[in-house]
């Protein structure tokens, strides 16, 4: 029996002393501490200093370690809120992380905090004297610097998959924007998000909501755990297939059905690469793909939200990782479209094999391309489901690649995708960017089977695609619906349970036909 044990840093703030309380009523122990130059602690207060403070919560979590005592999660809010996770990518000796409204872009709002020209200032005069409310400190170039050159986004990356990590925001946050939020469920593996409506950055007035949140999290996390520490007690008497590992995990989500079958499924595409993914074994026959967008996971916030909803209704799900992306093998490529719906062959192919039938395929984003182009191309799937996908795939590319793409590209050969420090994140080949250029879904699409049933769901507050996209679909797929959700964004940051909604309403509704359809 363990003896489990959350830290808090920054012990006094209202914050911290309300979800102590929380946890104390459920019977958990709880640390609250203040990191050094902060508070009652020692040491003198550094702006930056993100890994002082990681170096801080390791000191304090190998002092219960040596207490024999468990620290089973981390919470930090704000900066602190960085520094777990900051911690989690480091030291990956953590296993449940909850982030409350930490800030990705470590860049924005400097200006708000330091005046317009806190650039021009510290490189004059080596540092800035700051007053913020009853706070004064100084700002040196060293400590400045430290703060600009915290990149958040890598080193989230690096956080292990077995990591549970939620990031809780205020949608009305005034210091740190919701999209920091949306960010971070993006890059995270094994992530959830929860956006708490009219919420600002201290939660003045959603205390409550905020400390219901987390013991909701954490209860869930540690009843996991103990299910998946009873399977793998036993698991050394079972024989499972060689490209597969079984693990049985709490379902948090139907009472009638407690304990769902996850299992991890790997599946080599055409060209030898190993896709990647986790199965959610509801024992029905019927499969449901679910396929993550561009430069993402299949631990994406919204594949594992589906993938809780399907299974709720006993439908079984697989979703998983494109060659290149999260955990499967291959390079990323930009474009790659028609390889990816090869992919989703292979993914088909091997459940078919296994007399499994796949009813249905669903994609996010460029995903949603991926399986409109898969229906065209195989014509051997009954339901697609495309979720803000985009129709004319000229569009979007300068956002990315700047104005003038086409002249660098012909150029060099290549751009170079950069992050906020300079770091390549991807490299864009004239090949790739011809591959995408050369995709037309209006083509695709006027091929796909009229017994095909589409459903095109699009958010008509979709900051990425415009809602005229999911329009022109629907224009000229047959057997198609469209499903607006009013006021959703690309990523659906707080319209997940409207999403949810409209898909599972959809596949049970063509299901049932096909049940009575005459044979």
């Amino acid at each position: 029996m363990e003896s489990s044990l959350w830290l808090i840093p920054l012990q006094d703030y209202a914050i911290m002393l309300n979800l102590a309380a929380a946890l104390e009523k459920e019977g958990i122990s709880v640390f609250r501490f203040d990191f050094s130059g902060n508070g009652e602690s020692e040491g003198s207060f550094e702006y930056g200093s993100y890994y002082r403070g990681v170096d801080d919560l390791h000191a304090v979590i190998r002092h219960f370690s040596g207490e024999n005592r468990v620290v089973s999660a981390i919470l930090g809010h704000s900066k602190g809120g960085d520094v777990v996770l900051l911690y989690a990518s480091k030291y990956r000796d953590i296993r449940i992380v909850v982030n409350v409204s930490g800030r990705c872009d470590t860049k924005r709002n400097l200006a708000e905090r330091f005046g317009e020209d806190f650039m021009e200032k510290i490189k004059k005069e080596g540092y800035i004297d700051v007053k913020m409310g009853p706070f004064e400190f100084r700002l040196t170039e060293e400590e400045l610097m430290d703060h600009l050159n915290m990149n958040m986004r890598e080193h989230c990356r690096k956080i292990d998959t077995e990591c549970r990590v939620m990031t809780v925001h205020g949608s009305a946050d005034d210091l740190v924007p919701v999209e920091d939020a949306s960010e971070f469920d993006e890059i995270v593996p094994n992530h959830q998000l929860k956006i708490i409506e009219g919420a600002d950055h201290g939660y003045t007035a959603h205390q409550t909501e905020l400390a219901s949140a987390v013991v909701k999290f954490i209860k869930s996390a540690l009843e996991e755990g103990k299910v998946r520490i009873r399977f793998i007690s036993s698991a050394n008497r079972r024989i499972c297939k060689p490209n597969s590992t079984t693990l049985r995990m709490a379902h948090s989500h139907s009472a009638q059905n407690p304990v769902i079958e996850q299992r991890r499924v790997i599946i080599p595409n055409k060209h030898g690469e190993k896709l990647v993914g986790l199965l959610h074994e509801a024992k029905s026959k019927e499969i449901v793909v679910l396929c993550h967008g561009f430069r993402s996971r299949k631990d994406y916030n919204t594949m594992t939200n589906l993938a809780a909803a399907l299974e709720k209704e006993g439908i079984s799900v697989f979703r998983f990782d494109f060659a290149g992306n999260g955990e499967s093998e291959g390079s990323f490529q930009y474009g790659n479209y028609y390889r990816e719906a090869d992919d989703l062959h292979a993914v088909i192919q091997h459940f078919s094999g296994e007399n499994r039938v796949v009813s249905a395929i669903l994609g996010h984003s460029k995903g949603g391309n991926v399986v409109l182009l898969y229906a065209s191309k195989y014509q051997d799937i009954r339901m697609v489901i495309n979720v803000s996908g985009r129709y004319d795939l000229k569009r979007g590319i300068a956002e990315r690649l700047g104005e003038e793409f086409m002249e660098t590209i012909k150029k060099d050969g290549y751009i170079d995708v950069k992050n906020n420090t300079g770091g390549v994140e991807y490299r864009v080949t004239e090949e790739a960017l011809m591959d995408r250029l050369g995709t037309d879904m209006r083509e695709a699409c006027l091929k796909i089977d009229k017994e095909c049933r589409v459903l095109t769901v699009h958010g008509s507050a979709d900051e990425i695609i415009p809602l005229e996209d999911a329009l022109e679909f629907a224009k000229i797929i047959p057997n198609h619906q469209i499903h607006i959700i009013e006021g959703a964004n690309h990523g659906y940051t707080l319209h997940q349970t409207e999403l949810a909604s409209a898909v599972v309403k959809f596949i049970n509704s063509v299901l049932e036909q096909d049940k009575v359809a005459p044979k």
